[in-house]
């Protein structure tokens, strides 16, 4: 029997216009086929990025079933490795 892997978190990466570590940082959480990343431009969405308390980017919000768990300023790929592996705990 074939089981379908669910998405066990969602991640907000609140980005800007022309920002290479933005970039950088979607490649590499879309590197993780357990998380669902949803890019949010803090230029364009600045109520949500308000919300948030953003106050710059790249930022990436850990969400797990529906609260946050965590969050990584920057692009920091042993941080977001930290986070996905907190995502997979039960």
């Amino acid at each position: 029997m074939l089981v379908a892997m669910a998405m066990l978190c969602q991640v907000l990466l609140f980005e800007q216009e022309g920002c290479a570590s933005c970039k950088a940082s979607y490649r590499e959480l879309s590197k993780y086929p357990n998380i669902e990343v949803k890019v949010i431009n803090i230029n364009r969405d600045r109520d949500r990025a308000k919300a948030y308390g953003v106050f710059g980017a790249p930022l990436a919000v850990f969400v797990k079933e529906g609260r946050e768990i965590g969050r990584v300023y920057g692009y920091m790929p042993p941080l977001f490795k930290d986070m996905v592996d907190k995502c997979s705990q039960g």
